[in-house]
Parts: C-alpha cells; sequence; structure tokens
C-alpha cells in the first residue's frame, strides 16, 4: 500500500521539488544582484505556486478515484 501512495503522489512531489529548487535559485540570482528583498517576494510566489499546484493535483486525484469507485460499484451492481 505505501508504494501505491508513494507513486500516485510521485508526479505531485516531483513538481513541488522543482518548484522549491526553482523558488531558491531565484531568491539566490536576485540577493546576489544585491535585491534580496525582490528574490524573496519572488521566490515566495514561485513557492507557493508550486504548493497550490501541489494541492491541486493530489485533490484531482482523489476526485478521479472516488469517480472510478463509483463506476466499479455501478457495474458490479449492473452484473446482478
Amino acid at each position: 500500500m505505501p508504494s501505491t501512495q508513494l507513486r500516485r503522489n510521485g508526479w505531485s512531489t516531483v513538481g513541488l521539488g522543482i518548484s522549491v529548487l526553482f523558488a531558491v535559485g531565484v531568491f539566490a540570482y536576485f540577493a546576489l544582484g544585491g535585491t534580496p528583498v525582490r528574490g524573496a517576494v519572488v521566490g515566495l510566489l514561485i513557492l507557493l505556486a508550486g504548493v497550490w499546484e501541489y494541492r491541486r493535483k493530489l485533490q484531482d486525484v482523489v476526485v478521479a478515484e472516488s469517480y472510478e469507485a463509483e463506476a466499479e460499484a455501478q457495474r458490479r451492481e449492473n452484473r446482478q
């Protein structure tokens, strides 16, 4: 069961990780350029967008699984 959970959330987690890395990179770029506040703001926006996308993808998976379970129950009901 844990491997199914990991596989189900895998791409969502990868996307979140990429967002975190990109946010850190943007902050470092702006901080080295002399504007760390601007880098922090842009990095925070990127991080918030990544978290938003992560939660949306997880919610999509939950909704899809509920529809699949409902369809399977309907198929079983129609067989009897």
